[in-house]
């Protein structure tokens, strides 16, 4: 019997589904570090995180083109701690201090990253249960 992995999104294998989510997130990031530095003051904290996010999307795409489940686990892991971060940001966020006209964009940005990461973490979470079950190898 031959091995069957689980097509994410319908359309592709759990591999080729990270590394084309993964990429996505990385530019969806790029651009949002640059809105967020033009919109909002600059904070050090989002600096921090956007740039760790940078580093750890930059990980899960060469270890999905590699067959590393480890440093997409390590990626998977960072996901599911910058999720619980935003969600205390966006609840503890003031949002009336974001001027009326950036209000608007503020929360789609946000809402957009947030929706993002959970597909992120679909797609990352299935690649590392298939690599570590042995449906995706080499």
């Amino acid at each position: 019997q031959a091995k069957q992995g689980h097509r994410v999104l319908c359309l592709f294998d759990s591999r080729k589904a990270t590394i084309i989510v993964n990429v996505i997130a990385l530019a969806l990031h790029i651009i949002f570090f640059v809105l967020a530095a033009i919109i909002m003051p600059p904070n050090v904290w989002i600096i921090v995180f956007f740039t760790i996010s940078i580093l750890f999307y930059l990980t899960v795409i060469v270890g999905a083109c590699s067959f590393r489940h480890c440093a997409v686990l390590t990626a998977l892991i960072w996901e599911v701690i910058v999720l619980v971060i935003n969600i205390i940001w966006a609840s503890t966020f003031d949002w009336n201090a974001v001027h009326d006209s950036n209000r608007t964009n503020t929360i789609i940005a946000f809402t957009v990253l947030f929706v993002w990461r959970l597909l992120v973490l679909y797609a990352d979470g299935t690649f590392v249960h298939e690599t570590r079950k042995g449906i995706m190898t080499k």
